[in-house]
């Protein structure tokens, strides 16, 4: 990336505000934006608003000195404008975008507020200083950091982080988690927020039949909405999985999923976790744009089938047939991940 220079004099600014209130898969995407803005300026007091169900990820973060979580909707502008007006930031970077977050970076006080120049739902407007860019040929990790590019952080870092993946607390309830499941381990998140993200539980079965066969332990990761899906896919199974499908909290997710060898999921939050604690990913995307809400890092790869209604994102036009997931074979994702396995000396 080329150096930007700075609209913020940070040796002046005590105390930084952000506003990034969901889904879990952007939180997760943020943390290494705030962790690079925490490295560089130390003296900097951070806060960040997030949503109630979320924040769970973010406790522990040596990054944050508060968190200000927030009811879904509207009332978070009523609950969080006190709160954060007592915080009183210097700086406030809304980094949501959205009507409600540009809310509260107009109520935070802060003499400098910014956000995306796409400035949707008025937050530009609210905001008053909508110049974040989010080009299309970035990742969406790259795009946030963007924020921390115009206070004049240049790197990301470069190790996962470790409250996450190194706490001995909660590495150990993993650990409790995972009992059962001997390394090498292959987690797979089996759900998504919307059905054409989402890849048919037969494909499921057979994969994870696949590994089993040859000798490596499957957990089955998802939260309480793929309690059905789970339940399909092991009874399609010849083999046994470990099932944590609403058994895990954020943190637990994460510390789970960082304990695994190789970790599969489409565009979900859970595949950004992965990303997060640094878990090699094979990603299955069929309705977004892979380049932009594929998985960050090197060490991921990302199976698509390029067709050409892709990406519709939440406009299908193949009338519930969703062939751009269900297209994705599981021999195909199968080979894939052996060869990612084989590099990485298994």
């Amino acid at each position: 990336m080329t150096s930007v220079s700075p609209v913020v004099d940070m040796q002046n600014v005590e105390r930084l505000l952000v506003i990034k209130m969901s889904a879990l898969g952007d939180v997760a995407r943020t943390v290494p934006t705030v962790d690079a803005i925490r490295k560089a300026y130390p003296h900097v007091k951070i806060g960040w608003v997030v949503r109630n169900g979320l924040a769970d990820l973010l406790v522990g973060n040596p990054s944050i000195d508060e968190l200000f979580i927030a009811p879904r909707g509207i009332k978070a502008i009523m609950a969080m404008w006190q709160p954060i007006r007592r915080f009183r930031p210097d700086v406030t970077l809304d980094m949501q975008g959205l009507f409600i977050s540009g809310c509260l970076a107009r109520l935070s006080g802060a003499s400098r507020r910014f956000t995306w120049e796409s400035g949707r739902e008025f937050s530009g407007l609210l905001t008053g200083n909508p110049i974040v860019a989010a080009p299309e040929h970035l990742n969406a990790v790259e795009c946030l950091f963007n924020f921390a590019r115009l206070l004049g952080v240049e790197r990301l870092p470069e190790e996962p982080p470790a409250y996450l993946t190194r706490d001995p607390a909660l590495i150990a309830r993993a650990e409790e988690l995972l009992e059962g499941a001997p390394s090498p381990r292959i987690g797979m998140h089996i759900g998504a927020s919307v059905p054409n993200k989402t890849w048919p539980p037969s494909h499921w079965a057979r994969l994870a039949d696949r590994f089993l066969e040859a000798g490596y332990s499957v957990i089955l990761f998802g939260g309480k909405a793929e309690a059905t899906a789970d339940k399909e896919i092991r009874d399609q199974m010849k083999g046994r999985p470990l099932s944590l499908v609403g058994c895990t909290t954020p943190r637990e997710l994460a510390a789970a999923i960082s304990r695994c060898d190789l970790f599969l999921g489409g565009d979900t939050g859970a595949t950004h976790i992965a990303s997060l604690v640094g878990t090699p990913i094979v990603a299955l995307m069929g309705p977004t744009d892979p380049k932009r809400f594929g998985p960050y890092g090197a060490q991921n790869t990302t199976l698509h089938l390029g067709l050409s209604c892709s990406p519709c994102y939440r406009h299908p036009t193949c009338h519930g047939r969703y062939d751009c997931m269900r297209g994705i074979e599981p021999d195909w994702v199968y080979r894939v991940c052996r060869e990612r396995l084989k590099h990485f000396g298994y």
